[in-house]
Order: C-alpha cells, then structure tokens, then sequence
C-alpha cells in the first residue's frame, strides 16, 4: 500500500480477498467487521509448527509437521468412508485421512510418489498413524510457509487458523506506509516503536504476550 490508501485499514472485511458473506459473518462473531479489527486483533500465542519430525518420533494427540511421500491414494466408493492417502518416510508409514474432500483436490495437493509436507495433529487409529484433515499441506518448495512458528488467534467456529492467517497476512503485508505521529525522539526516549513497525512486530513474533515490549507498550500508549 502506498500513502494514497491510508483508508485502507478502515474499510469492510469484505474488501479482502477470500473474505464473502459468510466468513464476513464468522468474524463478526469475534467483533471483527473493519480491517482495522484484525490489525488490533492480536495473537494470544503461537502453534510451533517448525521441527519435522520423522514418523518414528511422532506423539499422538501432538500437533506436528512431516515430511512425507505419498505411496498411495484411496479413494473408496462407499458412502461415509473417507479418502485415505497412504505416505512414508524412511521410518514408517502414515495415513492422511480426509473427510468430505474433493478427490481432485486431494490428487493435487498430493501428487503421487512425491515429497510433502504435511502439518497436523497426530492420532492413532487400528495401530497405525494418523492425521485427519490435516492444517497444511504443501510442496518442498513452498515449505517455508509451514515450517515455523504459526501466530496463534482467538478464533470461533468456522474459522480455521489456515484461513485467519491468510486473512490476518493480507492485512499486515499491506499496512498502509504512514507519517508517524510520534516522534522519533518520543519513541526512543520512551522505548516504543513506530506504529507500522509496532503493528508487524506484534502480529509476528510473541511480543504480543509481553507488556513491556516495544510494540505493545506502542499500541497501549496510542
């Protein structure tokens, strides 16, 4: 964003892409209506999402990532059974269960005899690994989006942290590029940071849970 689009943050929920009436009313739930609500909508902790774990190290009911190649996609015909895709690492074997999913969709993301990576909680089903409807899926290539520290928010039904995220990113990556209103001596003489630095640092890191940092002591103050 540019200095033109300053209103940017006060406009509709409904101007992001990806955001339609009925997300638009899940949000509300949460008192989310403006952009401006998912800027001071700060994450209370964080999902650590960044070690793979082999599948010999995996802890049922632990959210974990992996790294994985898919051997097999199954896809029964049966009403109310659900498609399974069959992956390995050279420590075991694992089962992706998917509930209600396109099989298009899944042949996609998963393509047969390749690597990826796959983030999710662990469970345990007829001696076997599992991980049901999994948080994220994604290529090698694009693993950095997974592997790390994942802002955690307070969020309601119908809102997955896979679909905040995109939201909440949306918003900090565009923050309109602002003439501070404090200044630089202001903010060095009282340890704050400027209000576009205060805002990113607070969506990205844990300073959000430390009432003396920099950037919270900024949002407090304004």
């Amino acid at each position: 964003m540019n200095l033109i689009k300053k209103d940017f943050i006060f406009e509709d929920i409904n101007k992001l892409k990806g955001v339609g009436t009925q997300l638009s009313k899940y949000l509300k739930k949460k008192s989310i209506e403006k952009i401006k609500d998912i800027v001071l909508n700060l994450p209370y902790s964080e999902t650590d999402r960044s070690k793979i774990c082999k599948l010999s190290e995996l802890e049922i009911g632990k959210t974990q990532t992996i790294q994985v190649k898919v051997k097999k996609l199954n896809f029964p015909r049966i009403k109310n059974l659900p498609n399974k895709i069959i992956c390995t690492d050279n420590k075991g074997e694992i089962n992706i269960v998917y509930f209600n999913s396109r099989e298009g969709y899944l042949k996609k993301i998963f393509p047969l005899n390749e690597w990826v990576i796959v983030s999710g909680k662990v469970n345990f089903f007829r001696n076997k690994y599992q991980m049901t409807n999994p948080d994220y899926v994604t290529s090698l290539d694009n693993q950095e989006y997974v592997i790390k520290n994942i802002p955690k928010y307070s969020l309601t039904k119908g809102i997955n942290e896979k679909k905040y995220r995109l939201i909440s990113e949306q918003v900090t990556n565009n923050l309109p590029i602002i003439e501070d209103w404090l200044s630089k001596d202001f903010l060095q003489e009282n340890g704050m940071l400027g209000w576009n630095d205060a805002i990113k640092t607070l969506h990205n890191s844990e300073e959000s849970k430390d009432n003396n940092s920099k950037s919270f002591r900024r949002l407090v103050f304004d």
